[in-house]
């Protein structure tokens, strides 16, 4: 019996995210390239902060160490440093473990990397290589908002956990992002 891409992503991506996730397969994996220019620090930090409520982990990949984050996150984000190339083998396997990624403006570069690894995006709407995902029509590969504000990111964040619950809309999804 010849695999699908879908059947061999699903399987690497369900080995990778044994590692990190013990709660189980249903559980979400959001990885986030932390913001540059596109968002402040303050708006970053609310964001992150309203996560807290929704199930999963969250892993931040960052070039800055983040102090304080472990105070006011509770523990709840993973943060990756990138600088100087350190941590880039924990980048790809939270890569290939992750669900979904929000990618801010100036990581729009690592769409194709995502996309290959099954990961569905949210992102800007002006991404020329991500469609709002919409349920009635089962159209799209990810998820998008119209500016960069916690709350309308928030919103988009908020649909695609709500979406991850629903396999077959999910799996709809991913299939979509592998045909990219």
């Amino acid at each position: 019996m010849v695999k699908s891409e879908y059947q061999k992503v699903a399987a690497e991506k369900k080995a990778a995210k044994a590692r990190f996730i013990k709660e189980g397969e249903g559980t979400p994996l959001l990885v986030i390239f932390a913001p540059h220019n596109s968002f402040g620090r303050d708006a970053f930090y609310q964001l992150l902060e309203g996560l807290l409520i929704l199930p999963g982990r969250v892993v931040v990949i960052s070039d800055d160490e983040h102090a304080d984050a472990s105070n006011r996150l509770k523990g709840k984000v993973t943060w990756v440093n990138t600088k100087e190339g350190r941590n880039s083998m924990d980048t790809e396997s939270y890569l290939m473990a992750a669900d979904m990624a929000l990618v801010f403006e100036e990581h729009m570069h690592e769409l194709e990397n995502l996309m290959a690894k099954g990961v569905v995006v949210i992102g800007h709407d002006k991404s020329p290589f991500l469609e709002n995902y919409k349920p009635v029509e089962e159209t799209g590969n990810g998820f998008t908002f119209e500016k960069y504000g916690p709350w309308e990111i928030f919103r988009a964040l908020i649909r695609a956990h709500e979406t991850y619950v629903f396999t077959y809309d999910w799996q709809h999804i991913v299939r979509g992002v592998l045909k990219r």
